[in-house]
Parts: C-alpha cells; structure tokens; sequence
C-alpha cells in the first residue's frame, strides 16, 4: 500500500476514535477510558524509550485510573485537592525536563527520577486529560478537550508548512533541525485563529480564555514536542513505536498533549475557582 495512503488510512482510524469517544462519552468516563487505554500503549513505549522494565508503572495505571473514575463519578473536595497536587507534580517534572532540553542536559541513570518519569510524564498527564472536559462547573463539556485537540493540530500543521516554505531560522537546530522560529510564530498564530474560532462556535469558554489557552498550547506543546524527540535522539531512534503506520507511536503523535496537560488543568482549576 503507498505510504501516503497508509498514513491517511491510519492517521483516519485514530482521530475518528478519538473523536467518537469525546462526543460519545455523556459522563467523561468513555473518553478517560480511552485516555487510560492511550496511557497504557504509551508507558510501554516510554519504558522501551528509557530501556527501562519497570512494570511498577501497569500498577500505578490501576490505581490512577480507579481514582480518575471515582473523581468522575463521585465528586469530592478531597478528590480535586489529590488530583490539583499531581497536576502541580508534573508540571514541576515538566518545567524540569525543559530545562534539561534547553541545557542538554541528560537525566542520571538508575536515578529515582528516572524510574518515576512513566509516572509524572506519561501516566498522570493522561489522567489529567481524562478530568479535563469536566473541570468548568464540575460538567463535562466535549468542547473543552475538542477545542485544545483543535489548536495542538492546528499549531502542528502550520508550524510545519510555514517552516517548511518560509522558515530560515533554526528554533532548537540540536534537538529537532527541522523546526524554525518562522514556523513556530506561525503556528501559534493560526492556534489563535483556531481558538477564536472555538470560542465563537461553541458556548465553552470566554474568547479571553481560549486565546490565554492557545498561547499556553502553542508555547508547552512545542517544548513538549521538543523534549519528546531529546527523548528519542538520547535512545537513538526515529519513533516511539510503529503501532500507528505512517506516525509511529501514540507518544509520538500525543508528546504535545501529554506536555500542556499540566498547565491547562491548572489553568482550567482557575477559572473554575474564581467563576
């Protein structure tokens, strides 16, 4: 089969999936249970990644997910209060792999960092997105998590045709020689686009609020895709996997999602609380 068509085909099955899980799913729990499916596939990746066998991660899935089902179904302070301090957890384990990108720098092997990253890079991120649609007013609203998914895509997809016919300047030629700084600016841009459109088609969120999300995906998405592939030149590979043909993994196609879901779920707790 040609290549091309291998990659619309798969590219087609995965985003209809997804799709059909956040607009089918009228309680949250169809699409955190594909959220959790997602998580699973990309933790065995990551491990691989890493060269690490940690199955202490499967179990940590378990209890995640038991926990992120009883936050959807049975709304509770303590619940929120669990879940806003793992949201601050990997944030802080984002902002430090960011500074590694920036730095170069490589994380210590057989360190206890390293061992917890499938857990504070992968695993908690998928929960967080799993209570994301459901964060305003304690309802879940498809629009939320469709609207972010919107912006990531549009951000990655002008990113990519703008560098590709305007870029000139390197953004981080080290780590990913084909992203420029042309591209980047473009992205974020059409990403607002995307937002204000979201904005006005759907009863969501505030135009404000979507613009300040925008910015906030367009900027973490590309740190995030950034450390995602120093994660891959450390290991000496191209994909996380092969299991989406044409794409590669579901870290490499999820890598900006999974990075922004720290700061949208705390933002989105903001606005939840001061509402």
């Amino acid at each position: 089969m040609n290549e091309t068509l291998t990659r619309s085909l798969s590219g087609l099955v995965y985003i209809t999936i997804l799709i059909s899980a956040i607009f089918f799913s009228n309680n949250g729990l169809l699409f955190a249970g594909l959220m959790f499916v997602f998580a699973g596939i990309s933790c065995w990746e990551f491990n691989n990644l890493l060269k690490v066998n940690n199955f202490r991660t499967y179990f940590q899935l378990v209890i995640i997910a038991y926990f992120t089902y009883l936050a959807l179904t049975i709304e509770t302070q303590s619940s929120n209060i669990v879940f806003f301090i793992l949201a601050i957890g990997t944030l802080v384990t984002h902002l430090f792999l960011t500074n590694n990108l920036f730095k170069l720098k490589k994380i210590k092997e057989n360190s206890v960092l390293k061992q917890q990253l499938p857990l504070l890079y992968v695993l908690i991120p998928f929960s967080l997105l799993a209570l994301t649609p459901s964060i305003i007013n304690n309802t879940y609203n498809p629009y939320i998590i469709f609207g972010i998914l919107i912006i990531i895509w549009s951000n990655d997809t002008f990113a990519y045709l703008i560098g590709k016919n305007f870029g000139r300047r390197k953004l981080f030629e080290k780590i990913s020689p084909k992203k420029t700084k042309e591209g980047f600016i473009g992205g974020m841009l059409f990403g607002i686009i995307a937002a204000l459109i979201i904005a006005i088609t759907t009863s969501s969120l505030s135009i404000l609020h979507w613009m300040v999300l925008s910015i906030i995906i367009s900027i973490f998405g590309t740190i995030g895709d950034l450390v995602a592939s120093k994660f891959k030149r450390e290991a000496n590979i191209k994909d996380s996997s092969n299991l989406i043909p044409g794409h590669g993994g579901f870290l490499d196609r999820l890598d900006s999602l999974i990075f922004v879901s720290s700061f949208v779920y705390l933002y989105l707790q903001l606005i939840n609380y001061v509402s």
